[in-house]
């Protein structure tokens, strides 16, 4: 219950204070960069899945496509720093190379995909 009222503390604070402009420049269905940005930017969020909807419901109304909503969102939920601290001081670090590559290119790819379907 508490990770679902964070979410929707963010998503009011970003709903209700990050300029729209910003969010059209950035991740705007116009811009052809905005789903890799969107998955870069999910990992240091470490979104949760009660946070994500709230999160990208607000971010959505601010602008931002869909597809990179869904790229934040995959890449905030498979690649968050904490586990890939962990698996990295299990296994070598290039098979954590790996899944951090799997996981940004599952996200780029479902946020285009999206993109083209809706």
């Amino acid at each position: 219950m508490g990770y679902l009222l964070i979410g929707v503390a963010l998503g009011a604070a970003i709903y209700g204070y990050m300029p729209e402009d910003f969010v059209l420049k950035i991740a705007g269905a116009d811009n052809p960069f905005a789903v890799p940005v969107a998955a870069i930017l999910g990992v240091p969020l470490y979104i949760r899945a009660e946070t994500a909807i709230p999160i990208g419901i607000a971010l959505m109304g601010k602008g931002m496509s869909i597809g990179a909503v869904i790229a934040l969102i995959i890449g905030g939920a498979g690649m968050a720093i904490p586990e890939m601290s962990m698996l990295a001081s299990i296994f070598k670090k290039k098979l954590v190379a790996m899944i951090v590559v799997t996981i940004f290119l599952t996200a780029v790819a479902g946020g285009y995909l999206f993109n083209i379907l809706l």
